[in-house]
């Protein structure tokens, strides 16, 4: 998952996509020379009173920048509108980046508090930003002037533009308000949903024999209660290692139970309300839902049309789906119940390919995996990495790299890793900024600042952290979204902050694709104790494997989600989102809807930035499976193909349109051949 810092998610900056920057007009080639670098130094120590303090200095500073800019009596042109604006927010970006970002990672809980506060704070001042009349009569003013020069600076100026008549800025004084008001209320309720996610700490209590089958870097991590029970974190880093590996189906059954209710009504009475506000502020703007609304600013364009999509999806894919569970349950020789699938389907592996999951980890000792992987990056995109001690962190176990261009030196930013679970921090593997590259006023660079926030399992005491090849599959591809951060180069930081939201997992999702080649596979693994490469007979196994229920998760995953996502959000409230919910996955999918259970309370996507934009996954996709044919025709490890990636899809970001950037690279337009190929049918995206 790519994902902004908490206030970027607002309704405006999710109409803009944009907050921020300025400079020269073109898109630098990887390993040209660039301008001079200034990094941004960032103080992650800050104290919750320094949080609140700091954070409504800065807004009201960004404030009377605003309305200095739209009383000026100049000439509406790019200079005196759209630049003032870029640098204005882009300041209060990067003047805050801490503030916002130690909402997701801070140890100390007043911290996250305050950052809590703070996003909430900047989330409805850009609300009433981009939602201000003057502000959107000077930026359409500016476009009429057509004094933006380049690609780079009319880009932009369209962007600003959408996103203030997005905003609600040419509707009627009380509509407006109201928008504005809607805009502050679900900024409240997503930023209290992940709260009570982080601060949840859900366990469940077993005895010592239903610990039985769990590995010892698990189990060797478990506490004893005063019963003399043992203490089990339901969380993203051990539902994988549990479910997979206790042989009591009632242990199983509790993890699950407890996994899929976590941030309980709760969370499920703020996702209605939030679905609500935002059929309101859709319809305030003439669309008659909020899919529509999101829609019409995506690839995809309409709800129909994403219907369309997913349905075919479903329909090519329902069939196997069902065949691949069916299997799972001839083996239990019982019906298969849902927590019952990763233990079954471990099982299934084994006897069919020959291959253990546990056996697989021991070859991926985490700190290896970071460096093969960022070895990897290194060669393909011409980047190199190198691990600093003195950048400032907010936790001990977080690691600081300082990336350059390998051709030039030039600086292209830094990175953060924070991949282990604790008390109150982000419950998934996300990359987060918090701030993207810009060129200052003055010339300058001010490269990029990234973080990646994970939640691999933790390492048993004086053991490294062992990991599957699902985890390294999804570093692999969240490091995809950290590399294209860094290799963003366009003038602007609202240029440089990704593509459109159904484009944006296409070059990280393309990345995954990698961790299955054989010769890489050989590069990135070594045995934790002896050091030895994963030996190709296991690699043999392992990619013979990687097809195994494909179909049954991607239909019950990305296609899945990205139905509810859209019901959701193309029904009339009240929306009973579990009714929803149990009736799409009856419909749509081989899998039954588990009583009892809350999975929405948990599905941080439609509460983060993806509400009527899930089908970004499965859209992305096919894509993806696009791109990697030319690595595939020339070369995985080929250098030449890398920096031509890194040319013509990362380093453009948003100056194209994602259908452009695609056929620059691949020759051709996108083709979902590679897509359904992959999957071992036939069938066409629509």
């Amino acid at each position: 998952m790519s994902t902004r810092v908490r206030f970027l998610r607002s309704i405006a900056a999710a109409a803009s996509l944009a907050l921020l920057p300025f400079a020269t007009e073109s898109v630098h080639a990887a390993g040209a020379p660039a301008v001079r670098s200034v990094p941004l130094p960032i103080d992650f120590s800050l104290t919750a009173a320094q949080i609140d303090d700091s954070c409504q200095s800065e807004i009201a500073a960004a404030g009377k920048r605003i309305d200095a800019l739209v009383r000026a009596r100049s000439a509406r042109t790019f200079r005196t509108v759209v630049e003032p604006l870029e640098n204005t927010v882009s300041d209060l970006s990067d003047n805050l980046g801490a503030q916002v970002l130690l909402f997701n990672v801070a140890p100390d809980k007043a911290v996250r508090d305050a950052s809590e506060r703070c996003n909430t704070a900047v989330t409805g001042y850009l609300a009433e930003l981009f939602a201000r009349p003057d502000l959107y009569q000077a930026l359409a003013a500016a476009a009429r002037s057509h004094t933006a020069r380049g690609p780079a600076q009319r880009k932009l100026t369209e962007i600003h533009l959408l996103a203030a008549k997005r905003a609600g800025a040419g509707l009627p004084a009380d509509q407006r308000e109201r928008f504005v008001a809607i805009a502050r209320q679900i900024a409240d309720l997503e930023n209290a949903f992940m709260s009570n996610l982080s601060n949840a700490n859900t366990t469940i209590t077993i005895t010592k024999e239903q610990a039985d089958g769990l590995k010892p870097d698990l189990a060797g991590r478990l506490k004893t209660n005063a019963d003399g029970r043992l203490v089990v974190p339901v969380n993203e880093s051990s539902f994988t290692q549990f479910l997979a590996n206790a042989t009591s189906a009632d242990a199983r059954k509790a993890f699950y139970m407890a996994y899929y209710t976590r941030g309980g009504e709760k969370n499920v009475e703020l996702l209605q309300k939030a679905i609500a506000l935002r059929d309101e502020a859709a319809k305030l703007l003439g669309y008659p839902n909020w899919a529509a609304y999101t829609l019409a600013d995506r690839m995809a364009g309409t709800p129909e049309r994403v219907e369309n999509f997913l349905a075919s999806q479903s329909a090519a894919l329902l069939p196997l789906a069902r065949e691949q569970r069916a299997k799972l349950a001839e083996l239990k020789g019982a019906p298969l119940d849902e927590w019952d699938r990763p233990f079954y389907s471990d099982i299934a592996r084994k006897k069919q390919f020959n291959l253990d999951p546990e056996a697989v980890r021991q070859y991926f000792p985490a700190q290896h995996t970071i460096d093969a992987v960022l070895d990897f990056y290194s060669h393909m995109l011409g980047l190199t990495f190198t691990k600093s001690a003195d950048l400032p962190t907010w936790h001990p176990e977080v690691v600081g790299y300082k990336v350059t261009d390998t051709a030039t030196g030039a600086d292209r930013g830094v990175f953060y890793l924070d991949l282990y679970p604790r008390d109150g921090k982000y419950g998934h593997f996300a990359n987060f900024g918090p701030t993207s590259r810009r060129v200052m006023p003055d010339g300058t660079a001010r490269p990029a600042v990234n973080t990646i926030i994970g939640n691999w399992p933790a390492p048993a005491p004086g053991k490294p952290s062992l990991l599957s090849h699902q985890d390294v599959l999804v570093f692999f591809h969240e490091f995809g979204h950290n590399v294209a951060a860094l290799c963003a180069d366009t003038p602007y930081e609202t240029l440089n902050n990704g593509y459109r939201q159904d484009f944006v997992e296409a070059p990280s999702q393309m990345l995954e694709n990698f961790t299955w080649n054989p010769a890489i596979l050989r590069k990135i693994t070594s045995d934790a104790v002896t050091g030895e490469p994963m030996p190709d007979a296991m690699i043999a196994s392992l990619n013979a494997g990687r097809h195994f229920n494909q179909a049954w998760t991607h239909l019950g995953t990305n296609v899945f989600y990205a139905l509810v996502d859209q019901r959701y959000h193309s029904s009339a409230p009240p929306v009973d989102t579990t009714a929803v919910w149990a009736a799409t996955r009856a419909r749509y999918t081989a899998d039954p809807f588990v009583a009892g259970t809350l999975p929405q309370a948990g599905f941080t996507h439609l509460m983060g930035g993806y509400e009527g934009t899930y089908y970004g996954y499965a859209w992305a996709k096919v894509y993806a499976m696009d791109l990697f044919t030319a690595f595939q025709k020339d070369g995985l490890q080929n250098p030449a193909v890398g920096l031509r990636y890194r040319r013509d899809i990362l380093a453009p970001a948003r100056l194209q349109e994602p259908d452009v950037l695609v056929k620059k690279f691949l020759g051709r337009p996108m083709s979902p051949e590679a897509f359904y190929a992959d999957l071992g049918i036939k069938g066409e995206a629509k």
